[in-house]
């Protein structure tokens, strides 16, 4: 049974292209690899007919594009000694390790921060989440910090409605390369999927979604180095990282956006992108309590802090 289905038509007077290449412009979703992959297992046709990867459109052939289900795995339990902040009977939160994913993908078999959640939530199975059981956001996994989990459905439907409503305040901690010329500024540029490299995120995306960050200097350490607190408005893949590296403030450890940042990382020996989610507010979604959640800053990015403090008292 397929996940998506999309119905593309190709222009009449479109120059000779290939199969591939159309479909990766057209469905921003998609990858080449994962085109590649939907192809040879027949998924994708073309005027009814399947297809190879190096097929040529001429112009006027109608193409259909399933995306079938992922599978549903069986998930265990799996301890994982996870830092939970807070708990009730209807939600918890928990300060996330760098280095952990949030939930399973068809790409990875890791154990991930739901397999530790099953562990500590046993109810959360019973969530219409087969996948993602108690997840309604995510952090990367390399970025650390506050992630709040749903324990039962109601909860879980009302804060998925909270995010998207934005009625859930988050602050980031991140050591960045550079000093911005204002201590508060907002960011407010549309961010969508890159055009050269579908894993990666851009500001100039052909089809970007409207992002906002707010940031607001905190300390900084002589013109090399600053740390800031940031505060997204919306919640776009890579959100933070993306806009930073564009206003030429990168996240130091960032190896997918920091590479103005590379001879600093190495230097302060960051082991991964100094981002941290330090505080959550919302209101709770089933008593209305107002809550607000901070988590420490762990040792890594204190460490980085304290070598750009000593490598500025030279």
């Amino acid at each position: 049974m397929p996940e998506n289905n999309y119905t593309l038509e190709v222009p009449e007077d479109i120059s000779p292209s290939r199969i591939d290449s159309f479909i990766v412009n057209k469905i921003s979703e998609l990858s080449r690899s994962r085109i590649a992959e939907l192809i040879d297992s027949g998924f994708i046709t073309v005027n009814g007919e399947k297809c190879r990867r190096s097929t040529k459109l001429r112009g006027g052939e109608k193409i259909i594009v399933e995306i079938p289900a992922p599978p549903i795995r069986e998930l265990s339990p799996v301890q994982l000694n996870l830092d939970i902040v807070y708990q009730d009977e209807y939600l918890a939160i928990i300060n996330k390790p760098a280095g952990l994913i949030v939930h399973p993908a068809s790409s990875t078999e890791e154990i991930t921060l739901v397999h530790g959640l099953l562990y500590e939530f046993p109810d959360i199975a019973e969530l219409n989440d087969n996948e993602r059981p108690g997840i309604v956001h995510r952090l990367d996994k390399d970025t650390s910090g506050c992630l709040i989990i749903a324990r039962t459905e109601a909860t879980r439907l009302k804060l998925i409605e909270m995010f998207s409503n934005r009625e859930i305040k988050k602050e980031y901690y991140t050591l960045v390369k550079h000093v911005p010329r204002q201590t508060k500024f907002e960011i407010k540029k549309d961010i969508g999927r890159s055009s050269h490299d579908r894993k990666k995120m851009s500001v100039n995306a052909r089809r970007g979604k409207p992002a906002v960050t707010i940031v607001t200097l905190i300390e900084q350490f002589d013109n090399i180095a600053s740390a800031l607190s940031v505060n997204i408005i919306t919640g776009r893949t890579h959100q933070i990282r993306v806009h930073l590296a564009d206003a030429g403030l990168p996240v130091i450890g960032d190896s997918t956006y920091g590479n103005a940042a590379k001879y600093l990382t190495k230097e302060v020996e960051a082991g991964r992108q100094m981002l941290h989610a330090r505080k959550i507010t919302f209101e709770h979604p089933i008593t209305g309590e107002k809550l607000s959640f901070t988590a420490k800053i762990p040792d890594d990015i204190s460490n980085v802090r304290k070598k750009l403090e000593a490598k500025i008292a030279r």
